[in-house]
């Protein structure tokens, strides 16, 4: 038998175009679920975390320069649960819900569609995000597992994804190789357990997080994610690069399945190369490598 509660309509433009994505990735449940066009509404990507997701997709209100027509916004229209929809506007925070009206590509017109419209609008002449090679994937991928028109999705493959710049890196790797070179931290190794304590809830346990086995001290005023806090994370950034649920997946010390650790002899380049953005992520905002993970490293010598 089917859901009988009240559901609502959202539309994907970004990551949640997929079908897939929104049932794995989002644990939702699309009672239903269409492609086509909301009209007025132009996609860019506004900037975003620094390093590791530095573009998210948005949207602003655009007509063609040479008429009064209204350009096409693709993407999908689904219909959830309120109280899935309540979970994912809360999820998608910086944004507000408009809205609109809704055209599949089938003809069917749908009202008061949920368009997710940024919160803050971009300065004007001040430069857009860009995107990272996991989030551009997403799209993509889900742009064309909808069978979105033809010129979006060759719309799409156009974008550019982030690169490190070879300054970033090499002041990332001049980090590491520093927290080698110094007596004091080279060989100081803390337990999965231990960095537990360190999720900054008690101010004697400042948040540390462990990314590729260094464990990063936070710096004082750095924002990051309360799940990254008193944590190994390179699984959780596995998880995500690979269109996961983290929420579903992810494993923190103390519940089954923790150990083994990730071993990256068994990650690709373009995985070891986000979980490196993870980790640049977090030096680049004033974190310091204070010690490496056992877990981790006893997970590398399998």
């Amino acid at each position: 038998m089917g859901y009988t509660g009240k559901c609502v309509w959202r539309f994907g433009y970004g990551s949640n175009i997929g079908l897939q994505v929104l049932k794995q990735k989002k644990n939702l449940n699309p009672q239903k679920y269409l492609t086509g066009t909301i009209k007025g509404w132009e996609l860019y990507f506004t900037p975003g975390i620094d390093h590791v997701e530095p573009g998210w997709a948005a949207v602003r209100q655009k007509y063609n320069d040479d008429s009064n027509v209204p350009v096409e916004l693709h993407g999908s229209a689904f219909y959830i649960p309120e109280e899935e929809a309540q979970g994912l506007d809360q999820q998608e925070r910086g944004y507000n819900v408009l809205p609109c009206q809704f055209v599949s590509y089938g003809g069917e017109i749908i009202e008061e569609v949920g368009l997710y419209v940024p919160k803050k609008k971009l300065p004007e002449n001040s430069p857009e995000g860009i995107p990272s090679l996991r989030y551009l994937r997403l799209l993509q991928k889900g742009a064309g597992e909808g069978n979105l028109a033809k010129h979006w999705i060759q719309r799409l493959d156009s974008f550019q994804h982030y690169v490190t710049p070879p300054d970033v890196r090499s002041q990332t790797l001049m980090w590491i190789s520093g927290f080698h070179d110094d007596p004091d931290r080279k060989d100081v190794v803390w337990t999965a357990e231990y960095l537990t304590k360190y999720n900054g809830s008690d101010p004697s346990f400042p948040a540390h997080t462990s990314v590729m086995g260094y464990i990063v001290r936070h710096a004082p005023d750095a924002w990051a994610f309360s799940s990254w806090k008193g944590h190994s994370i390179t699984r959780r950034n596995l998880l995500q690069f690979n269109g996961k649920s983290v929420d579903a997946n992810d494993i923190r010390f103390g519940e089954p399945g923790f150990h083994p650790l990730p071993n990256l002899k068994n990650c690709d380049e373009e995985e070891k190369e986000f979980v490196m953005q993870n980790l640049e992520c977090l030096l680049h905002r004033g974190g310091v490598i204070v010690a490496r993970l056992k877990d981790f490293l006893d997970a590398q010598e399998d």
